[in-house]
């Protein structure tokens, strides 16, 4: 399984998921959004790909938003 690089940072209390490989910049680009939401880690499993953070934690869809 690939794994994809993102930056967590907390926004106004929220935690937001922004892109850092160019592997998740790319599949952000395709949702047309900045930052990766919780429902979009479930499809990016489906590709084959594992979200991670920069420490190589897996992120959960619970941690964002």
């Amino acid at each position: 399984m690939k794994r994809i690089t993102f930056k967590l940072e907390s926004s106004y209390g929220r935690n937001r998921a922004y892109p850092v490989s160019q592997d998740a910049i790319l599949l952000c680009r395709l949702t047309n959004a900045k930052t990766l939401l919780p429902q979009d880690i479930g499809t990016i499993a489906a590709l084959g790909y594992e979200c991670v953070d920069q420490t190589g934690k897996v992120i959960a869809p619970s941690i964002l938003y």
